[in-house]
């Protein structure tokens, strides 16, 4: 027998969704990043997993990504504002938004440059990057 909410009795439901796991292992991978700490954030992702930036980069490994990110820029920093998941083609898109700062290799700093990172988790691991900025507007505001 079954008792209903009416009779008196506490119930209490602790779930994580998928779209929770999904937008937390962004966040890790972000984190990871962050830190420079790249193998952490390659264990997040599958095998084969690209990372593509504005512009039309694609890159097969961090290590890639990160020697490409360190002829642009002296240092940057990301600051997610929002994380967003749903339902995509091939598992969870996570959505995160937020402002980027730091500086160009020149020395020329940048600050509050938006951003938009889109991640796709099939089974618990990151299968694909994409990410848009306007730090092309920002390099070119900053001459």
């Amino acid at each position: 027998m079954t008792g209903n909410l009416g009779d008196g009795r506490i119930v209490v439901g602790i779930a994580r969704t998928e779209r929770a796991d999904a937008i937390d292992l962004a966040r890790n991978w972000l984190d990871a990043t962050g830190r420079r700490d790249l193998a952490a954030a390659a264990a997040m992702m599958a095998p084969g997993a690209r990372v593509t930036i504005s512009g039309g980069h694609v890159f097969s490994t961090l290590e890639a990504f990160a020697a490409f990110a360190a002829g642009r820029y002296a240092g940057f920093h990301k600051q997610s504002d929002a994380f967003e998941a749903c339902e995509a083609a091939g598992g969870l898109a996570v959505y995160v938004r937020g402002t980027l700062s730091g500086s160009f290799v020149d020395g020329r700093p940048f600050a509050a440059v938006r951003w938009c990172d889109r991640f796709l988790v099939a089974q618990g691991r990151i299968t694909d990057i994409e990410t848009w900025s306007d730090l092309a507007e920002a390099r070119s505001a900053a001459t």
